[in-house]
């Protein structure tokens, strides 16, 4: 069964139910009311014809010795249809609609007064009776009220609130329908959109305006929606980054491999002279060196994804004390000044793991032909911070949220002369994750590239 099924029905159900019970209610409460009202004006009733009673026996104490057509003058003395008899039972007179015997009268010890409720042929009445002593006298009075027009007041009334009851019920029908309709209007929206999202249209979202809990669970689904979008984006990026690795990787072992192959076939086809044997040779040593500058940083990889590094404090100064013996060769093979500014401090660091990072991030340098770089570190209060900067070719700006990918090169042909393979980068940014720390690379594509490293110092907050 359907929400909006069970809705209908559920207010259907409680709209008829409330509305039958408290008219019932409201009817029981106003027809004893009335009653209670009768019952009023019965006892009152009786209180003065009990009084009229007493008068009687008083100025005539053998009065009911008398036979019954003598008696029957009396009627016009009473206000309402009385019985009189005897504490033996002994009818003596009446004239009221049920005979005495029927109340089932006794003797009452207490002499409290007596109510009964009785119909009979359609009729209703109040009997009141007690127990009446006047000097020696003594005999039960009853006295009798029609309450016919209470009691068929309290029916018409029954019957007046089925039939409004009944036409209510007609009425309310298409009001909850279309109430119910509205309530799980919002529902369907959520179920149609859900329905969408499913079909692949991540974008959609519910357009809501209300603040209950439809609208709570609209925002929340929309919220969920957006984690959805954002997954699946990430989830199309990473299989796009696998996508191009398996490309890239393909094609940068194809390159190399063509020439050597096709070098070596050369020199094991023919005879050539031995400046043609030099040049081949050349080739072939100059693309193996590639392929195998290939295999080792995609063996670093590797490697960081699956050790676990442990880190030590170690003293800047004297990381790259031992790192400027690497760098300045390097910076003097390809005539480029090197300028070292390094604030004195402590960082956490895999040394080995931290030199491969520095020397790539210098070789990159080196290869975007440069004049000079910088090395810079500062201590700030909860970081330590270390910048490289060169005034070289730069980094395209739409270009900068690539570079760390694998085999991604933004000058692809001088790469390759360089036997470089797009891997540096991508090594870079494993070993700062690995440490913990957070890479900003800036270029504006002209006037070179920055590159800050922040580490996290100890007991320390790494700044975002």
């Amino acid at each position: 069964m359907k929400l909006f099924h069970k809705i209908f029905l559920c207010f259907m159900l409680i709209f008829g139910i409330t509305f039958q019970t408290a008219g019932f209610l409201l009817i029981d409460f106003a027809s004893r009311n009335a009653i209670s009202q009768e019952k009023k004006y019965a006892f009152q009733d009786f209180q003065y014809n009990k009084y009229i009673l007493q008068s009687i026996l008083y100025s005539e104490p053998d009065f009911f010795e008398k036979e019954e057509t003598e008696l029957a003058g009396i009627s016009s003395n009473f206000t309402v249809p009385i019985a009189v008899y005897g504490i033996d039972g002994e009818y003596l007179f009446s004239n009221i609609a049920m005979q005495p015997w029927e109340l089932d009268v006794h003797e009452e010890d207490d002499d409290r007064i007596s109510f009964r409720i009785c119909e009979k042929a359609g009729e209703s009445y109040i009997f009141v009776y007690d127990y009446v002593r006047q000097d020696e006298n003594s005999m039960y009075l009853i006295t009798q009220t029609d309450i016919s027009s209470v009691i068929d007041a309290q029916k018409s009334m029954m019957v007046y609130f089925q039939k409004l009851y009944i036409v209510l019920l007609f009425i309310s029908f298409p009001v909850i329908f279309l109430l119910t309709k509205v309530i799980t209007a919002s529902i369907k929206k959520v179920g149609k959109v859900a329905r969408r999202i499913a079909g692949g249209e991540y974008s959609e979202r519910i357009r809501t305006k209300g603040k209950d809990e439809i609208g709570e669970l609209a925002s929340d689904f929309n919220l969920m929606a957006e984690q959805v979008e954002e997954k699946i984006a990430e989830l199309s990026d990473v299989a796009r980054q696998k996508e191009d690795f398996t490309a890239n990787f393909a094609h940068e072992l194809k390159t190399p491999l063509t020439s050597v192959i096709g070098y070596a076939d050369m020199l094991y086809q023919r005879d050539l002279p031995r400046e043609e044997v030099k040049s081949a040779a050349g080739y072939i040593l100059n693309e193996g060196m590639r392929l195998e500058s290939l295999s080792l940083k995609l063996m670093d990889l590797f490697v960081l994804d699956k050790q676990d590094f442990f880190l030590e404090p170690l003293s800047v100064q004297e990381m790259f004390e031992n790192l400027r013996q690497g760098i300045e060769p390097v910076c003097e093979k390809n005539r480029v000044a090197l300028h070292l500014e390094l604030e004195e401090s402590c960082i956490e660091v895999d040394f080995d793991l931290f030199k491969t990072m520095i020397l790539n991030l210098v070789d990159n340098a080196v290869k975007a032909d440069c004049e000079d770089i910088w090395i810079r570190g500062k201590q700030s209060k909860n970081f330590y911070q270390i910048m490289i900067k060169d005034n070289g070719k730069g980094i395209p700006v739409d270009e900068l949220g690539r570079i760390t990918e694998a085999f991604y090169m933004v000058d692809k042909s001088r790469s390759r002369k360089q036997h470089g393979a797009g891997l540096g980068m991508a090594l870079v940014a494993k070993i700062v994750e690995i440490h913990r720390a957070k890479m900003k690379i800036e270029s504006d594509g002209r006037t070179g590239t920055e590159i800050n490293i922040a580490f996290r110092l100890q007991e320390g907050k790494l700044d975002e």
